[in-house]
């Protein structure tokens, strides 16, 4: 499968890559002239583009072909992430957006160990973009995932989905066989979800389910969450 870049946007014949893409394309992949890769702009348009010219280790110029749209996939799976602990919060989402996750909601959750103030939320935010982003070329997907703002009460998210799954450990259900055209998977923190935030997320229509008799730490729950739900749909073949 061809290398992915992500840009800005898809020019309808010529494009001219540099900066750190270019350089990991020259110098990391040694492309030549007349090889290909593909490029997309992360909303679903694509292009081919064959190498035209080298102009130096961080510059290269594609000729494009094969223009493509794709239409965003569904169901659209989005995850609402407790905040993990340290780095491993990175790990969570490159292996939800591997496995297919479309939309992370990082969740300042009461038993959170780590806790996101102004500042953090900021830089914090913005890494979970890059690592989503990073994730996404890697899985050669051509609509990135988005991260959206911190969520600090799950009321935030008040008809936002059609449908709520809360993974939980005491939940006497397993995960729906009907999964509708957009979902959010809730993630809870290593200490659980507090009754309260279950009440809250109950009036949002919230089903709990499990995976089964493991308890999975908080930062490998959401891509086997994921995946669950996903093996459900049709995105996977069933559905």
């Amino acid at each position: 499968m061809l290398h992915l870049f992500k840009v800005d946007s898809i020019p309808a014949s010529n494009l001219t890559l540099s900066g750190d893409a270019g350089r990991h394309a020259a110098a990391a992949l040694r492309l030549r002239v007349g090889e290909q890769v593909r490029f997309t702009d992360g909303i679903g348009n694509s292009a081919i583009g064959v190498v035209s010219k080298i102009v130096s280790k961080s510059e290269l110029k594609f000729e494009l072909i094969d223009h493509n749209f794709h239409p965003q996939p569904t169901p659209k799976i989005s995850v609402l992430q407790a905040l993990p602990k340290g780095d491993r919060a990175l790990d969570a989402v490159e292996l939800m957006v591997e496995v297919g996750v479309d939309e992370i909601y990082p969740w300042q959750a009461a038993r959170c160990i780590s806790n996101w103030n102004e500042d953090k939320k900021i830089t914090g935010v913005k890494k979970w973009q890059q690592t989503a982003d990073a994730a996404a070329a890697q899985a050669r997907r051509v609509w990135f995932p988005v991260v959206q703002d911190l969520i600090n009460d799950v009321s935030e998210l008040a008809g936002k989905f059609d449908q709520i799954i809360v993974m939980h450990e005491e939940a006497l259900t397993a995960i729906p066989n009907q999964i509708a055209a957009n979902v959010l998977i809730v993630i809870g923190p290593e200490g659980s979800i507090t009754d309260s935030e279950r009440e809250q997320l109950q009036k949002l229509g919230g089903i709990e389910a499990r995976m089964g008799e493991s308890i999975l730490r908080s930062r490998h729950a959401g891509i086997a969450a994921a995946a669950a739900v996903l093996a459900k749909s049709k995105r996977w073949g069933n559905g």
